[in-house]
Formats: structure tokens, C-alpha cells, sequence
């Protein structure tokens, strides 16, 4: 795009400046939240909610290292069971923000 290449050794935050292209991990992540944040106000009886929630009875892990699931990562920032958190949408917005932080500080 801008002629630039791996020898040049130019790190990914300053070709993000230069293109105006927004870091993937980022809008990754932000999506996640607010998606998070949409599934928990939710009060019917969605699929999304129960398949969120749902544990499998007879589904035994694997020895080792766990996989991470998708509300892992959620519950480590949070602390606290995020599905309450998020039903006040002031202090979820704050969280995001927060959340977004820690992900702007390692690229």
C-alpha cells in the first residue's frame, strides 16, 4: 500500500498511522464487549442467552491446559459475574473503555 517493506523494519502502529487502518485486535475486542453487554440486558428466552449459559452435563475436559472460552476473559477483567455487571449500561461503558485499555497498551 505505502511501499513499505520487512526489511525497512517499521512497526505495525506506525504503518496503522500512516494507512488510518484500526488495529483488528481492537475492534475485535470491542465488538466482544458490547456484544457481551447486549447478550446480559437481554430478559426473554433467546437461544444466544441459553447457549451462553449453558454448561454440558456430561462433557468432561480435557487433561492440560484448558481451552479459553468465550466468557473466560470477560469474567478475568470483570471479576465479578459479568452478566450483572453489564444489565447497568453506564458502568459497562466505563468498563469497556477499561477493558480497551489494557489491549491499546500491548501493540
Amino acid at each position: 500500500m505505502i511501499g513499505v517493506t520487512r526489511r525497512d523494519r517499521v512497526t505495525n502502529q506506525n504503518l496503522r498511522e500512516k494507512t488510518n487502518v484500526q488495529d483488528i485486535i481492537k475492534e475485535i475486542k470491542v465488538k466482544k464487549w458490547r456484544w457481551a453487554g447486549h447478550l446480559a440486558r437481554q430478559h426473554d428466552n433467546r437461544w444466544t442467552k441459553k447457549i451462553t449459559n449453558w454448561t454440558p452435563r456430561t462433557c468432561v475436559r480435557r487433561r492440560g491446559r484448558q481451552s479459553r472460552r468465550w466468557t473466560d476473559e470477560l469474567r478475568e477483567f470483570t471479576g465479578v459475574q459479568w452478566q450483572r455487571r453489564a444489565q447497568d449500561r453506564w458502568k459497562w461503558k466505563i468498563d469497556e473503555e477499561a477493558f480497551l485499555l489494557q489491549w491499546s497498551e500491548i501493540g
